[in-house]
């Protein structure tokens, strides 16, 4: 009977991993045309960008630089730097920059930082702009068009790793770039579900009416995107306009970014559960709910397997030499290995194919100059990284669960 159970929930994995895999497969197929179609622009609303701050000293005077240099025109153009009670020089620093506004607050977190900048904000669009994150100079007049559709509340732009330089970085700038595409595709089904902190422009005024940013969520930049689409408002990606953000290049670092994000995740769930298969939420309920929330079904239900065959495969392995060395046989001259070809086995290798492709298919769309070392980069992506997904999704859940939560 287990493994009967085992069987069936490896053909369920692979089946709706290769279902998802294969839907990403057509929206690309059927609107290759439009991907990097950006609207014309008839005017130039008034901007105002906020960058939350908070012990940003070293990294905030290469930010400001690059909004700096922003082709946009400087009479419709305001900054805002909201230091969130900083104990470094951030304030200090930012205060350098004779055309930036520095407010100062207490200390009370990201969406908080945000939701006073928002409140002193004077344009008709938001731009919010992480504190170690570098737009291109073109990024807004790439992204302002999209608001020519008064439906839309919000605009993302493309998010690249920047600057990688060892293989944990490497691993994240491949993952950053299929994001990307993925994340375009979903806009064909209006079902972009984050904002990301690096650059994301909102209509000030729909902010305003939803409430601003949600304080309490550690992932503000997905809840306030699930809020605009849960109040009928639209989300598009500008792929054209380009935004390159520091990212962590230590281990540790990267398991505590992405256990927050998945925190964040769970609560954005929880706090919009009830729009589940709801056709007055539109695709908030039909679609992104199912999908978020089979993601992380999918994620654990892998890890679960995985380590299931391996234990398994451990156990048989050192059953085989406990008796033979028990009966007085050599175990290593008897010992073989071999795979026999089964459904489960050709499952696996199409759902491998397919992942291939799709990296294939997401980097060759990027046309960035970085590119991975070698052959060696892909394989570590495709095995080991997306591999501890799944752990780190599991101590997430168990901090959640036990209300850990930690910036």
């Amino acid at each position: 009977m287990p493994g009967i159970i085992i069987d069936v929930l490896y053909l369920f994995f692979a089946a709706v991993t290769t279902y998802f895999l294969l839907i990403f497969l057509l929206l690309y197929s059927r609107n290759k045309s439009q991907l990097r179609l950006t609207p014309k622009l008839f005017r130039f609303p008034s901007v105002s960008i906020i960058v939350p701050a908070y012990n940003e000293q070293d990294a905030i005077t290469s930010t400001l630089k690059s909004l700096n240099a922003l082709n946009y025109p400087k009479d419709k153009l305001e900054i805002i730097v909201v230091d969130d009670g900083s104990e470094d020089n951030t304030y200090e620093v930012a205060k350098r920059f004779k055309n930036v506004k520095v407010l100062c607050k207490e200390k009370g977190g990201k969406a908080n930082a945000l939701n006073f900048g928002l409140s002193k904000a004077k344009g008709e669009i938001v731009a919010c702009v992480d504190s170690d994150s570098h737009p291109r100079p073109d990024a807004l007049l790439k992204s302002i068009p999209f608001f020519n559709d008064s439906s839309v509340a919000g605009v993302t732009t493309s998010i690249f790793a920047n600057r990688p330089k060892n293989l944990l970085e490497t691993l994240q700038w491949l993952e950053y770039s299929m994001i990307v595409w993925s994340r375009k595709l979903l806009e064909f089904l209006d079902a972009v579900y984050v904002t990301p902190g690096p650059l994301s422009l909102y209509r000030k005024n729909a902010l305003i009416k939803v409430g601003g940013f949600d304080a309490k969520n550690m992932t503000e930049d997905i809840e306030i995107a699930w809020r605009l689409l849960s109040k009928g408002y639209k989300i598009k990606m500008a792929t054209e306009a380009k935004t390159y953000t520091n990212i962590p290049n230590k281990l540790k670092a990267w398991w505590r970014q992405r256990i927050r994000w998945n925190i964040g995740g769970m609560q954005t769930m929880m706090k919009y559960k009830h729009t589940f298969l709801k056709s007055n939420y539109g695709v908030l309920g039909s679609f992104i709910w199912p999908f978020f929330s089979i993601s992380y079904v999918l994620s654990l239900l892998g890890l679960g397997l995985f380590t299931y065959i391996i234990l398994r495969s451990i156990f048989n392995q050192l059953s085989f030499i406990v008796q033979a060395t028990i009966i007085g046989v050599n175990p290593l001259k008897h010992w073989q290995f071999w795979i026999i070809p089964d459904v489960f086995t050709i499952f696996g290798i199409f759902v491998f194919l397919l992942s291939i492709t799709w990296v294939k298919i997401s980097l060759d769309l990027t046309k960035e100059k970085h590119k991975p070392r070698n052959l060696f980069d892909y394989l570590i992506y495709l095995t080991f990284y997306i591999t501890i997904f799944p752990a780190n999704l599991f101590e997430s859940i168990w901090r959640y669960a036990t209300r850990r939560f930690k910036w």
